[in-house]
């Protein structure tokens, strides 16, 4: 980094490993990409694009951004897109591309539990349900990355996609959810076979696995003292995630700190997948 923008970008005592950087965060309204989004926000991002069908907390999100943001001129857009629509992706990218020249960050992060949609074991899992899960986790993804990453070929950068621990060790009650975890078992699979096809591009793909969260995703299942104990039992840390501990995974894979790591997928799970 150069001297002079190791000056801008110094944020008091803390560095800003993302100085200038742009970055594109979906599912950046709540929870995991709220905080994921600020966090990059805190370390210097010039330039942030959010993604998600939720307007209200979007707004929120950008508030947040406003009062936490390292670099008084840090610009942030929020775009409502369901990341399982082309034209609506298609259109979010070309927006982006109107406003600056390239990316050097992207994180697939929206997603859906299916514990809401009906998911469920296979046999009692309907067409429907199977086909929406997978469109916004593991399509989502294609698209998405599709439409960012010719933003990225010239600079190179950093790609991280959200999966989680349940593609490594099939899921379980509670979250008996057959979709979901076939959707993130996919979205693994994508992150290794990316991480070939763009190393030549200097560009690193990875993912997060995260555990057991407490966000507005799982609230419900946290409200309920003994799903939630539960839960708390799973991990030999004895607790959940809170969505901040993610980011900070994230924000060290899409960082220089992680310059030769691709293909990889970094467990957050509190130790839940070696219990």
């Amino acid at each position: 980094m150069e001297a002079g923008r190791d000056v801008r970008c110094g944020c008091g005592r803390r560095k800003a490993r993302f100085c200038d950087k742009v970055v594109v965060v979906t599912g950046a309204a709540r929870g995991i990409g709220r905080e994921i989004a600020i966090r990059f926000a805190e370390e210097g991002a010039r330039a942030l694009f959010l993604l998600d069908v939720r307007s209200e907390e979007a707004a929120e999100t950008l508030a947040l951004l406003e009062g936490r943001k390292c670099l008084e001129d840090t610009e942030a857009w929020f775009l409502p897109v369901d990341v399982a629509n082309p034209e609506e992706v298609e259109q979010a990218a070309r927006f982006a591309a109107e406003r600056v020249s390239y990316v050097n960050v992207l994180v697939n992060n929206a997603g859906v539990s299916g514990r809401h949609l009906g998911d469920g074991p296979v046999h009692l899992l309907s067409p429907e349900v199977w086909a929406r899960v997978l469109a916004v986790n593991l399509t989502g993804v294609y698209l998405v990355s599709r439409a960012f990453l010719p933003l990225m070929f010239a600079r190179g950068g950093a790609v991280v996609h959200i999966a989680s621990d349940d593609a490594l060790v099939g899921s379980t009650p509670p979250n008996d959810t057959h979709a979901y975890t076939a959707s993130k078992g996919g979205v693994l699979a994508l992150t290794r076979a990316m991480s070939v096809s763009y190393a030549p591009y200097r560009i690193r793909v990875n993912a997060v696995a995260p555990g057991w969260v407490r966000s507005p995703m799982t609230e419900d299942l946290f409200a309920q003292e003994e799903t939630r104990r539960k839960i708390e039992a799973a991990s030999p840390l004895g607790r959940a995630a809170v969505p901040a501990e993610i980011a900070e995974a994230v924000l060290f894979l899409a960082s220089e700190e992680a310059s030769f790591v691709t293909g990889t997928t970094l467990v957050v799970d509190g130790g839940a997948t070696i219990w």
